[in-house]
């Protein structure tokens, strides 16, 4: 069983609605998307490599700030 947890009892969730591949690329594309991690290899609690990564994704017209 599967539930979904909202952060307000007075907002009602939004109706869902079928959203195609193509229009979830509009979307990420027209407002930019940033992802971001962190990644740390160790062997015996030494650390070998720790790297800070964030990609910006958006179309080039939002990057560019136009």
């Amino acid at each position: 069983m599967s539930s979904t947890v909202y952060s307000s009892a007075r907002i009602e969730p939004a109706r869902t609605q079928r959203v195609t591949l193509v229009d979830l690329i509009d979307r990420l594309l027209a407002g930019g998307v940033v992802v971001h991690g962190h990644i740390r290899l160790a062997v015996a609690d030494i650390d070998l490599v720790d790297l800070d990564l964030a990609v910006l994704v958006a179309a080039t017209d939002k990057a560019a700030g136009r």
